[in-house]
């Protein structure tokens, strides 16, 4: 298993560099997390796809989980988990999660459908949309006017700015973790600034063996 994966946070308290979206959240647990859509862009390597999980764990088990990309989430598809998302799920919260990934790859037909089926989704059940940012604008300013459907979302916008340091320290301890580390962590700012905060691709170099002395 990659590094990335391996050491993918397991609850919220891991999540690091995001705590302005871990706050928005925290306030939207307050009302409750079910019977919304969210929307999460963000740049690559920074959190979309740990904070997309994290709050699916919050509804559902990993059984009614679904993770999909949007080019294969077609109409049918859709008419499909409209059906399903109707009945309650197994387990502690009896929910069930739908997570979009790659959502700019959304065509209009879905892109219609879903802004019906996000008008009536059961408290039992959440979606989760993401997107890169350079995603972002091809959805809503070039490729096609997706503006309703975020009005149907909860934004999460991800922080791309004042990350190295964080980003640094849990790379560190991820590599000190897996018997890769032999570098101090200024090693590592420099190491995540190269990549441009993509964490994701930090621990890919880190797993090559880049921070052994």
């Amino acid at each position: 298993m990659q590094l990335h994966e391996q050491f993918r946070p397991k609850s919220w308290a891991d999540v690091v560099g995001q705590d302005k979206a871990i706050k928005q959240i925290n306030q939207l647990r307050k009302r409750g997390l079910g019977g919304r859509a969210y929307f999460i862009s963000g740049q690559s390597g920074t959190g979309k796809t740990t904070i997309a999980k994290l709050l699916a764990a919050e509804i559902a088990n990993e059984l009614c989980i679904m993770e999909i990309d949007a080019s294969v989430a077609t109409p049918a598809r859709l008419t499909i988990i409209e059906q399903e998302m109707m009945l309650y799920g197994w387990g502690g919260g009896k929910g069930r999660a739908y997570l979009i990934n790659e959502a700019h790859g959304l065509s209009r037909p879905s892109l219609r459908q879903l802004l019906v089926l996000l008008e009536r989704l059961p408290s039992h059940v959440i979606f989760v949309f993401t997107t890169t940012n350079e995603g972002a604008v091809d959805l809503f300013e070039e490729k096609i006017d997706a503006h309703p459907l975020l009005s149907r979302c909860q934004e999460i916008k991800l922080s791309r700015r004042d990350l190295s340091e964080p980003f640094a320290e849990r790379a560190r301890d991820i590599a000190i973790a897996a018997g890769l580390n032999g570098l101090p962590k200024s090693e590592y700012i420099k190491l995540v600034r190269k990549h441009k905060n993509n964490l994701r691709a930090v621990l890919q170099e880190i797993e090559s063996g880049a921070m052994l002395s």
